[in-house]
């Protein structure tokens, strides 16, 4: 039952990023992006951030309704709120949910969900990786010249999550507690038990 359940995920990532391959853009946000496609990957990454990030965040699922779909029905998360990027098993969200604030110097904060399937943390130190960039969504492969350029975008998006938001937990005293938007990655082929989030936005909460 397991193999054919993990056939059938497998199948619909790969289906679902052919139809993403194929969907049409109106065409406002098409000249938009043709306006930024001679920007380097620094710029086209700021524009991003100061003009679009916003607006993207919104459509963030929260955490506890992400983790309790990734267990019970994972085909229909990854379809309504997954993103992946050509032909891979590797499929990206935007969450948002709520941590307290660890002790100095820590590498990441842990997010505790109420009877949670899965084990998340925020990291804070290594932002490293595609999540981000694959979970925002905006920007596609086929609009770069080379893969270098495109795997270029997560480096420059990474650094302005730690130079933009990261630093924001300076002013956050341990214990208190932080609303965040992120971004994760799981790969489809194996429901995963630890996961590891991205932050996008962070500030002081309730």
């Amino acid at each position: 039952m397991n193999k054919i359940i993990k056939i059938s995920i497998i199948s619909l990532v790969v289906a679902f990023a052919l139809y993403n391959s194929f969907t049409f853009e109106k065409l406002d946000v098409k000249r938009e992006r043709a306006s930024v496609k001679d920007f380097n990957p620094r710029q086209k990454a700021e524009y991003l951030w100061d003009n679009k990030l916003d607006e993207i965040l919104e459509t963030a699922v929260d955490l506890k309704s992400f983790d309790t779909q990734l267990a019970d029905a994972p085909d229909a998360l990854i379809q309504q709120n997954g993103k992946v990027i050509g032909i891979t098993s590797m499929v990206s969200f935007l969450v948002k949910g709520a941590a307290m604030q660890a002790a100095p110097g820590a590498d990441e904060i842990a997010v505790e969900i109420a009877d949670g399937h899965a084990a998340y943390t925020l990291q804070i130190k290594y932002i490293v990786g595609n999540a981000a960039r694959d979970a925002l969504g905006y920007f596609k492969i086929d609009e770069f010249k080379n893969t270098m350029d495109f795997n270029a975008m997560s480096t420059e998006i990474n650094q302005l999550i730690k130079h933009r938001e990261i630093v924001k937990l300076d002013s956050i005293k341990p214990g208190e507690t932080i609303q965040f938007i992120g971004a994760l990655e799981i790969n489809s082929e194996s429901m995963p038990s630890q996961i590891a989030i991205v932050p996008l936005k962070i500030e002081a909460g309730n």
